[in-house]
C-alpha cells in the first residue's frame, strides 16, 4: 500500500508540474482531445472535458472533477476549471468507477457516470441555466 501511494503521489507531482507549465488557455480543444487517455484495462486514464450551455456556446471556469473509486475502497480525484475555450485536460487519474461533475455558476450542477471507454474522444457536457429567483 506504501509503495502505491508513493507511485501515485510521483505521477500526481510529475503532472502538476506539466500542468503549470502548460498554458491550457492557449489551447484548442482539437489539441486538447489529443491528450486523452482510456486505458483498456486497469491502469492510468485521462479525460478531456469540454463544457457547453444550452446554445452550443462554451462556459469558461466551469468547475470539472473526475471521481474514481476503485480497489474496493480506493478513491481519488482530478479536478479544474475550463479554460476560456471551455475545455480542461484533467491529470490522469486511475481508473475505476468514473464519476464526473460539472459546475459552472448560473449553471444546474451536471453529475455523470462515465465509463473509461468515455475518455477515449472529449466528453462535451451541455449546461442548462438555473431557473427562478436565486439561479
Amino acid at each position: 500500500m506504501r509503495k502505491l501511494c508513493i507511485s501515485l503521489l510521483m505521477v500526481v507531482a510529475a503532472c502538476a508540474t506539466g500542468y503549470a507549465q502548460d498554458d491550457m488557455s492557449q489551447d484548442s480543444a482539437e489539441q486538447l482531445a489529443h491528450l486523452a487517455v482510456s486505458p483498456a484495462k486497469d491502469g492510468i486514464g485521462r479525460a478531456v472535458v469540454e463544457v457547453v450551455n444550452q446554445d452550443g456556446k462554451t462556459v469558461s471556469n466551469a468547475g470539472i472533477t473526475l471521481e474514481s473509486k476503485w480497489g474496493g475502497d480506493e478513491f481519488c480525484e482530478s479536478f479544474g476549471p475550463s479554460n476560456s475555450k471551455g475545455a480542461i485536460a484533467l491529470p490522469p487519474i486511475h481508473m475505476g468507477d468514473l464519476r464526473l461533475v460539472v459546475k459552472a455558476k448560473g449553471y444546474e450542477t451536471v453529475r455523470m457516470v462515465i465509463s473509461r471507454e468515455d475518455l477515449a474522444r472529449p466528453i462535451r457536457v451541455s449546461l442548462k441555466k438555473k431557473s427562478g429567483l436565486f439561479g
